[in-house]
């Protein structure tokens, strides 16, 4: 399905008068990778949304457009379960695997935890 950013960012190519393959060029990825990052199928390289705004020297409401639109676009998220206890590993893999089955109010309890959580580190 296409997204908002997928929108944007061929709206941009199209309005450069390019073709799929000659803006994968000038931001050094495949076509195929371009093609899936418009029809939203692969996540965002880091830094992509300054790549294309440096590159195409865009109007700030355009990068605008773009910063709102990548906000959404994230498809998913990945953690390194590398060097943390079994405890943390078991606890993130049931996660993933019931993360769609959770309802808001579990999700918004969980997220709240979470928040805590975050602001104590922050604050050590």
């Amino acid at each position: 399905m296409v997204t908002s950013y997928g929108k944007i960012l061929r709206k941009i190519r199209i309005d450069e008068g390019e073709i799929l393959g000659e803006m994968a060029q000038k931001l050094e990825i495949s076509s195929a990778y371009l093609s899936s990052i418009e029809n939203g199928d692969r996540n965002l390289p880091d830094g992509f949304t300054e790549k294309i705004s440096q590159i195409y020297s865009l109007k700030k409401n355009v990068i605008k457009q773009l910063k709102s639109a990548e906000k959404e676009y994230i498809r998913e998220a990945r953690i390194s379960l590398k060097n943390t206890s079994p405890i943390k590993r078991e606890t993130a893999l049931i996660f993933a695997r019931t993360f769609n089955n959770i309802d808001d109010e579990d999700m918004n309890a969980i997220k709240q935890l979470l928040a805590r959580k975050g602001k104590k580190n922050s604050e050590v």
